[in-house]
């Protein structure tokens, strides 16, 4: 895994999530996921294409998707991750991709974004076949936190 595929992405998801949110996550220690592995409760697909090919899966408890919610309604409580919420968080995901796109086109590397796809559910399991997944966890100051899954090839 290259850093100059892996830093956009986590730049654009801090800064997306904090102009969005006012929320700050730090980031956490970055590993190598086993495949097939299992995500929490919430987890937006958004696919990769272009100079590089893969995806970037974004995990994250319902507690946080949540508070996200919550956050991006202006401090409404959200009780209940509905289909309003979950386009909500669909939406943060794009947002977040999107603006890691523009900042790999700064670097000279082309890229574009599928639409994203919103599961949930208890132990979604996901695999990336022939991959190697980089994990990159972010970490909100209650301890939650939302993990950028990423895997990729080089086309």
């Amino acid at each position: 895994m290259k850093v100059e595929y892996i830093n956009p992405i986590v730049e654009a998801g801090k800064n997306v999530i904090n102009q969005i949110t006012g929320f700050n996550p730090s980031l956490g220690q970055i590993y190598k996921k086993t495949v097939p592995y299992s995500v929490d409760s919430v987890v937006v697909l958004i696919g990769l294409t272009g100079q590089i090919q893969g995806s970037v899966n974004v995990s994250l408890s319902k507690n946080l998707a949540l508070k996200i919610v919550s956050a991006m309604m202006g401090g409404m409580e959200v009780k209940e991750l509905d289909e309003i919420a979950k386009s909500a968080i669909s939406e943060l995901c794009n947002m977040m991709l999107g603006n890691a796109a523009t900042i790999f086109y700064s670097n000279n590397i082309s890229i574009d974004i599928t639409p994203p796809i919103i599961m949930t559910g208890t132990n979604i399991e996901l695999s990336q076949a022939n991959s190697v997944v980089i994990s990159i966890p972010l970490i909100f100051d209650n301890g939650d936190k939302l993990e950028l899954d990423i895997s990729y090839k080089e086309k």
